[in-house]
């Protein structure tokens, strides 16, 4: 086989296997960049993993490259982020055990390259290539990745996988969509007992919510919600969640899960609050939320983000719907109204101008006979 590293990449990846070898390491670049690798499409985002301790790897990349890097202690991780926007993920080989389903795993230590690609996710993913000068390109494919990426297959790698690891079907989903897989027909069986089983109600919900905005990203949306109603997976998102074109109009993930939260009408404020979100994201689509649940021409201007929100979830909306009110309840006050009727003829107002009968103060005016 034709060395598989895209030549974009030869020389970062052989100066870094050039360095691990004079530490006495061997290193591979593994994983989703592999397999991506293989499929022809570029990423700025790889994994290395390393038969030993990877620290002074990690910053050789950064006295090399600049950057900065971060240690996650409890996986005994680096990543490792460039000047240049290109990420590494950087670890040790290590086998894991869950000790109950859907848990973090508990980590060991080994030297063992099959062993690491063992513990990956799917086939595809278990999938390495020497970065070493002596072995550069040499793959390491003991489970079958490139084949069952020829025949555009997800195949997990033990039967306790979905289990141990409910939001590897979510990751599933994602690359059935992204590449147009199937599930291979075991894993297939293995995926509808963990849904039957509940599996993903195991997993945190701040996991959960990792992995559906990730869901989110992807750029073949449709295709990926198709597979997630194939395999009643929406529920474990929120019951009542489904499909919605209003997602097509709309790019990125924050706008997306916009549109899901008004989507949902009154359930969309409870759903949004059960995910692990900023907090300025939570309060920018409950503006738009809000909106939507009034259905009343909005006090004060829509950010950019509301108003492209609330256009994809409600496109037949006359022009003048989401400007903010014509006439504010100081108008009202200077034209004599007082107490509770300003509120009410203001609600009347801006129902008025949400159906599209006004679009000016003189037209207000003239519609509550001022």
């Amino acid at each position: 086989m034709t060395c598989l590293i895209p030549q974009k990449h030869h020389d970062r990846l052989l100066t870094i296997g050039t360095y691990a070898q004079r530490l006495g390491l061997k290193a591979w670049v593994v994983g989703g960049a592999v397999r991506d690798f293989y499929l022809g499409r570029d990423t700025l985002d790889m994994d290395l993993i390393f038969d030993g301790n990877q620290e002074s790897v990690a910053g050789f990349c950064v006295k090399q490259w600049g950057g900065e890097k971060r240690k996650f202690s409890k996986f005994a991780t680096f990543k490792v982020t460039l000047k240049d926007g290109f990420k590494l993920d950087l670890a040790r080989l290590r086998s894991e055990v869950y000790p109950y389903p859907g848990s973090l795993p508990q980590v060991s230590f080994t030297k063992d390259i099959k062993q690491d690609l063992f513990r990956r996710d799917f086939t595809a993913n278990a999938w390495a290539l020497s970065i070493l000068p002596d072995t550069f390109g040499k793959s390491v494919d003991p489970y079958g990745a490139r084949k069952d990426i020829d025949k555009g297959f997800l195949r997990v790698l033990h039967e306790k996988s979905f289990i141990d690891d409910p939001t590897r079907m979510y990751r599933g989903i994602r690359f059935a969509g992204r590449f147009g897989w199937r599930a291979a027909p075991k894993t297939k069986q293995l995926f509808l007992e963990a849904v039957k089983e509940e599996a993903p109600l195991l997993v945190s919900r701040e996991r959960f919510c990792q992995e559906f905005l990730k869901i989110l990203a992807e750029e073949k949306l449709k295709a990926v919600f198709d597979y997630l109603i194939e395999y009643d997976l929406l529920k474990f998102a929120w019951p009542s969640l489904k499909w919605t074109d209003a997602l097509l109009q709309v790019n990125t993930v924050e706008e997306r899960l916009g549109v899901l939260v008004c989507s949902l009408k009154e359930n969309g404020e409870e759903f949004l609050s059960s995910l692990c979100v900023a907090h300025e994201l939570s309060q920018a689509i409950m503006g738009a939320w809000k909106v939507e649940q009034q259905r009343l021409s909005p006090l004060a201007a829509l950010t950019n983000f509301q108003y492209t929100v609330l256009r994809a979830v409600l496109p037949d909306l006359p022009q003048p719907a989401l400007q903010p009110s014509v006439l504010r309840g100081q108008d009202l006050k200077d034209l004599g109204v007082y107490g509770r009727n300003i509120s009410s003829l203001l609600d009347k107002v801006r129902e008025a101008q949400w159906k599209g009968k006004i679009s000016t103060r003189e037209e207000a005016l003239k519609f509550i006979g001022k």
